[in-house]
């Protein structure tokens, strides 16, 4: 088995570190996929199939079938903020692979908020392999935002956003990752003139496979905290997330994790994986908190279907 070299060692070093402290951490935001919220919210360090596109665009670099991907949440649409994730994969164009996708995302009026907020994300990835076992992405994305406070009229909102992966495997068994989400670009500017700061989301993540039917990831969300609706920076810690993939049979994979988001409170996640020739077809299950009177991830089903040609 080839060993990792000095660099490959330091980053995993870095990456474990940084995962230690991230053991108390303070809130959370819902992410796509059926596949990788069944392993609860894991895929920085794996990105290894079409899903990548939001995870990790270096992934797409090391995909070589066409094809598309959808995923859509079945239930609590209006409490769980991404509803649908679409994207197609095109690996065919010289050295680069092309993605294209959308992810559209609302969260309906609460009672105690009086809010609804909606959105459409537009994105372009694009990746390279850049070194044996070493490929980077990047996404360009314009998001369009539609907002209605209770008793006011609703407002819209733009802007354009870009995101920065790395994906490096090691070795056959383990595969490390950083996603740099939100890098740039610009502000969200709103119809009324405001704009607030959205800031870097830094994640990384570890895929270590002990053998080919057995897949372990831990993925971390949000280093370096993110930024409040006021443009304020908020002291968030990060949040870390678990997830175990097992292949029963070649064509039935079991699937579960454990979804972070704060401070002693996380989410198990669990799901199914069923694969027959180009198709594919993912469940997951989002459960209540950990913790009793909170919602966790509310009790949510999502379903994913991925064809390749």
């Amino acid at each position: 088995m080839a060993r990792p070299g000095k660099c490959g060692l330091c980053l995993i070093i870095a990456i474990l570190a940084i995962m230690i402290v991230a053991c108390a951490s303070e809130r959370a935001w819902a992410c796509v996929g059926a596949r990788q919220m069944a392993m609860g919210g894991t895929f920085v360090g794996i990105a290894d199939d079409m899903s990548a596109v939001y995870w990790n665009p270096a992934g797409i670099a090391m995909l070589d079938q066409r094809g598309f991907h959808v995923t859509s949440t079945l239930s609590n649409r209006d409490t769980y903020n991404y509803d649908d994730f679409l994207v197609c994969i095109w690996p065919e164009h010289g050295d680069l692979t092309v993605g294209l996708s959308l992810i559209r995302e609302h969260l309906g009026e609460f009672a105690a908020s009086g809010r609804y907020q909606a959105a459409d994300w537009f994105i372009c990835s694009i990746a390279t392999v850049v070194a044996e076992g070493l490929s980077v992405g990047a996404n360009f994305r314009y998001e369009n935002y539609s907002m209605r406070l209770m008793g006011e009229d609703s407002m819209a909102g733009s802007r354009f956003g870009l995101d920065v992966g790395l994906l490096y495997h090691v070795n056959s068994k383990l595969s490390i990752g950083c996603l740099l989400q939100d890098a740039g670009l610009s502000e969200l500017y709103w119809d009324d003139g405001s704009s607030e700061r959205i800031g870097i989301n830094i994640r990384p993540g570890i895929g270590y496979r002990p053998n080919p039917h057995t897949l372990i990831a831990l993925d971390i969300y949000n280093i370096g905290g993110r930024v409040s609706s006021s443009g304020e920076y908020e002291n968030d810690t990060p949040c870390l997330r678990v997830g175990v993939e097992r292949w029963l049979t070649p064509n039935v994979a079991a699937r579960f994790g454990y979804y972070g988001i704060r401070l002693g409170e996380g989410a198990v996640t669990y799901g199914i994986g069923l694969h027959v020739g180009r198709y594919s077809v993912d469940y997951a299950y989002l459960d209540v908190a950990t913790v009793p009177g909170h919602t966790g991830l509310g009790g949510t089903h999502q379903i994913g279907v991925t064809v390749k040609f």
